[in-house]
């Protein structure tokens, strides 16, 4: 198939060097300036190394040349069947303007992640598409001194949605001949969004660990460091608001670790919170700084989508409005302003709960 990654920072690059090892032909289409000495490098010399460190890939060092590599959005567009896009969550409504004059009927679109960006393109778009969102990525991994991909994690199971949810089926044909582990379904995107883990344990992480992250000077071990019983907890009761918000929508609860361990472990008998230290251990350093993607991302795209639902269906989500709060005192400003909500995506102040599951659905 033929396959445009739009954004070439870690996840997009890891990605683009998995389906170039399947067989697939890519395009890479560059949106900003971040990682721009290494985008040059790969676009002067017409392909990357990688080095797959996962359990599958052993440790395996290769090289894979993208068919395009390009910041032309019109050529890159017009290349794939298949538009992935990789970028932040900040930059979907900059990305949506800007591919959709070219964007054709039949194409398929993915956002990794999601937070329901998908009703953002449908504005701008209007044209026969297909939606599909990614709660987590298929891999994990970042780019190492501008010079290779380092591939770190494989997740065994990556569910996604899609939207409409009419073409679930379709799209899983064609998804699980691009990833082997994407071959799994959520019910539809906002349950995909309220499962992305990034919404809950980035900002908690960073809350609670700001001091040892501003006094470690770039020592921090997010994943090993800041999970502690006491810390533990809070997701947990985190958990249970999001549990009851995903059953006002027609899905079953499902606790955060067990989803977790559903997505990193190939053996569904191990205990979930022995998997998630598992992957801790196989985790990157970081972050370095408080003034992260992890607060900066996270909570207005992700906690303030979840508190605006929460709100709508009657469902407490004190813990969460708290958690933007002090987020938002810490990097000294609001997070709120600005932030997805369900009003902004439906482009209505007056939204009730049939109104959202008619745009998740059809």
């Amino acid at each position: 198939m033929k396959i445009t990654i739009i954004g070439c920072g870690n996840s997009g690059l890891i990605h683009a060097a998995k389906l170039i090892e399947k067989g697939h032909e890519v395009a890479l289409l560059k949106t900003s300036s971040l990682n721009g000495s290494f985008f040059d490098k790969i676009q002067s010399e017409k392909c990357f190394r990688v080095k797959d460190d996962t359990i599958q890939g052993n440790g395996r060092e290769f090289v894979v040349r993208p068919s395009l590599v390009t910041r032309n959005a019109k050529e890159a567009v017009a290349f794939g069947d298949i538009i992935m896009v990789m970028t932040t969550t900040l930059q979907h409504t900059l990305v949506a303007e800007l591919i959709a004059p070219y964007v054709r009927d039949g194409q398929l679109i993915i956002l990794t992640p999601g937070y329901m960006g998908s009703l953002i393109f449908k504005r701008f778009i209007k044209k026969d598409v297909t939606y599909c969102e990614w709660e987590t990525t298929a891999y994990n991994g970042r780019v190492v001194n501008s010079e290779y991909v380092r591939i770190s994690f494989y997740n065994p199971r990556n569910a996604v949605s899609v939207l409409p949810v009419s073409k679930t089926s379709d799209v899983l044909d064609v998804l699980s001949r691009c990833f082997d582990n994407t071959k799994y379904s959520r019910k539809h995107i906002l349950e995909s969004a309220f499962h992305n883990p990034n919404m809950i344990v980035h900002p908690i992480g960073i809350l609670f660990s700001a001091s040892r992250i501003e006094y470690s000077g770039g020592e921090f071990w997010m994943y090993r460091e800041a999970f502690t019983p006491s810390v533990v907890n809070v997701i947990k009761a985190f958990d249970k608001g999001k549990n009851q918000v995903l059953q006002a929508f027609g899905c079953d609860p499902l606790d955060y670790f067990e989803a977790a361990k559903w997505r990193n472990e190939e053996d569904l008998s191990i205990d979930a919170m022995a998997v998630f230290r598992s992957f801790a251990d196989s985790s990157n350093k970081g972050p370095s700084v408080i003034n992260h993607r992890y607060l900066n991302e996270d909570v207005p795209m992700g906690l303030g989508l979840y508190t605006s639902v929460a709100n709508i269906v009657g469902v407490d989500a004190s813990i969460q409005e708290g958690i933007i709060s002090l987020a938002s005192a810490l990097l000294d400003k609001d997070l709120r302003k600005g932030a997805r909500t369900i009003q902004s995506l439906l482009q209505k102040d007056d939204v009730t709960t049939e109104d959202i599951m008619k745009a998740i659905t059809e």
